[in-house]
């Protein structure tokens, strides 16, 4: 499986046990992604889960959100740099979206991902060569054959 990129959104959703269907699919998606170790993130993504989810109405204990980023730190997170910032404001620049999702599209493109699973750009959209997808629109891919 090609690697994914996956925003801040669908690692808080992940958490949100009260979620329904939103928090199945992307535990559905995230079990997939560790299974065929596809998973991506960035840095930026795992401040942004620790910051949301410890001040959140209803918080994650600091230690349990420690512990989902000493997880999510073996997919190497992107780290951003000059060219990461390049890329996000040519998107911006391009596609008039809020910054934040800009700098996660050009993470994703830096991180050598086809697609961008979140829940904050529209489903099926393609920006700067990465789709967009939701997960609750976006089925999970049949699993691959193992050859001997």
């Amino acid at each position: 499986m090609t690697p994914v990129f996956v925003d801040t959104s669908v690692l808080i959703a992940a958490e949100d046990t009260a979620g329904g269907a939103l928090y199945q699919a992307c535990l559905d998606w995230l079990d997939l992604l560790w299974r065929t170790r596809s998973g991506r993130t960035s840095c930026q993504a795992l401040v942004e889960f620790y910051d949301q989810v410890t001040t959140a109405p209803v918080p994650l204990p600091q230690g349990d959100a420690r512990a989902a980023i000493r997880r999510y730190q073996t997919w190497t997170p992107w780290k951003n740099d000059a060219a990461t910032l390049e890329t996000a404001w040519a998107v911006q620049a391009r596609h008039a979206l809020a910054f934040g999702d800009c700098l996660q599209l050009a993470c994703a493109q830096h991180s050598g991902c086809a697609a961008l699973l979140t829940l904050h750009l529209p489903h099926g959209s393609v920006f700067g060569g990465v789709a967009v997808w939701h997960p609750l629109a976006q089925p999970l891919p049949a699993p691959e054959k193992e050859t001997r």
